[in-house]
């Protein structure tokens, strides 16, 4: 006989499996289509569950891709864990790594990134601005407070340029990386079509023109010194002509 325990144990796995799978089909159907169009019968169809189901777990579309939003920027935060802010370094290095991270990110989700491009555009169309802060300030207010005090830390040891506003450079950031997301979202290949240049190359020169231009005298120094040619001794140069 099955304990009353394992039952309640085998009917929430089974219910955590069948939103996973809801999400999961939702978002291939979001990516394909867009939100717009795709409706709960179509996600119930290709899930093969009844609309009932569906109903059971999420009261609406938009429900639904609130969930798929949260879940991926909930993993923004878990890679920056691991990848940035566990990372040592100075304010710039960390300012750097973020925004590398990021990138790296991009061009190794494509579906991901067409996703959220497709949710930033339905937000900044007709969803309450409120419902989106919440959820960001949820996923990303840690991320958000870290990167403050990392341009602050920056700006303090000459790593980055000292007349930055950290603030100001905090907001630029979070954009530079909405921006890019929704533009390589939206066009992916097109991209090279468009330029004749192949997308990573241009995402990456973008990183790299922005990050060589927030960087402070230090790290300018410090370069310039790692390139400067070593001095050749005189002893070497009387070897030389002999």
């Amino acid at each position: 006989m099955i304990r009353p325990k394992k039952i309640k144990k085998l009917y929430t796995a089974h219910r955590r499996s069948q939103r996973e799978k809801i999400l999961e089909v939702a978002e291939a159907l979001f990516i394909e289509k867009g939100i717009e169009p795709v409706t709960m019968a179509d996600i119930a169809g290709s899930s093969r569950l009844t609309r009932a189901t569906i109903y059971k777990y999420f009261p609406n579309r938009t429900k639904i891709a609130f969930e798929i939003y949260k879940t991926i920027i909930s993993g923004w935060h878990e890679r920056n864990k691991v990848e940035v802010w566990n990372c040592p370094g100075n304010g710039f290095q960390k300012v750097e790594k973020f925004l590398t991270s990021f990138c790296n990110y991009m061009l190794q989700s494509p579906k991901e990134i067409r996703f959220v491009a497709e949710f930033n555009y339905r937000y900044a169309k007709e969803w309450p601005s409120s419902q989106v802060l919440v959820t960001l300030q949820q996923s990303l207010g840690e991320d958000r407070n870290l990167m403050l005090k990392c341009i602050r830390q920056g700006i303090s040891d000459g790593s980055l340029r000292q007349d930055l506003d950290a603030k100001l450079i905090l907001a630029v950031l979070f954009n530079l990386n909405t921006s890019l997301l929704n533009r390589l979202g939206q066009m992916g290949g097109k991209l090279q079509d468009e330029f004749g240049i192949n997308p990573d190359q241009i995402m990456n020169e973008i990183y790299r023109m922005f990050i060589d231009g927030i960087k402070g005298d230090s790290v300018s120094r410090e370069k310039k010194v790692k390139a400067r040619p070593r001095a050749v001794s005189s002893q070497k140069l009387k070897s030389s002509k002999i």
